[in-house]
């Protein structure tokens, strides 16, 4: 992978062996399962996939890796994503979350600000804006539910309730986890 500590993660690991599988950006990042791929072949980080989205939901697959998952799931949200158990992004495994809590730039730097999706792109069906939180989190929590269930909202974005109480809960800031946990 790219020059991760210089990107925000301070001794990223490793990519574990099921995102290994996946294909890497220009820059040596791991594509998700879920990412939306433009038409000239280039991830677009601000945007997920709406049919490998859902596909992944329904059958319960690993929203970075995209292989089965087990038992239980991990999501990776803010604190208000902590307090109400709500995600647009599906669960993953545990190493594939503690890997992205790492090594993506977004998720691994606790300064920083979304980047604006435009209003079209160019091959996305869905792209759906205004409807999260647009301040970035001081902290991401890493969150393990039992399940959870999903619909889709007035606008057709898959929405995904985690089945709570939360199984745990840990706080990462800047790649590392923080001493104290929920």
């Amino acid at each position: 992978m790219a020059d991760r500590e210089a990107e925000g993660g301070e001794g990223v690991t490793d990519i574990p062996f099921r995102l290994s599988r996946r294909p890497l950006d220009g820059r040596g990042f791991v594509i998700p399962f879920t990412q939306f791929i433009k038409p000239d072949g280039t991830p677009d980080f601000r945007v997920m996939d709406d049919e490998r989205t859902s596909k992944a939901v329904r059958r319960r697959l690993c929203s970075l890796c995209g292989e089965k998952m087990r038992r239980n799931v991990y999501f990776v949200g803010g604190p208000k994503c902590v307090e109400n158990g709500f995600f647009y992004d599906p669960p993953m495994h545990r190493e594939c979350a503690v890997y992205a809590l790492q090594a993506c730039p977004h998720l691994a730097r606790a300064k920083g600000k979304y980047a604006p999706v435009p209003d079209r792109i160019e091959g996305a069906g869905l792209l759906i804006q205004g409807e999260m939180d647009t301040e970035k989190a001081e902290w991401f929590g890493l969150m393990q539910s039992a399940g959870y269930t999903s619909s889709r909202t007035d606008t057709g974005m898959i929405v995904i309730k985690a089945d709570m109480p939360w199984l745990s809960v840990e706080r990462w800031r800047d790649g590392s986890l923080m001493a104290e946990t929920v």
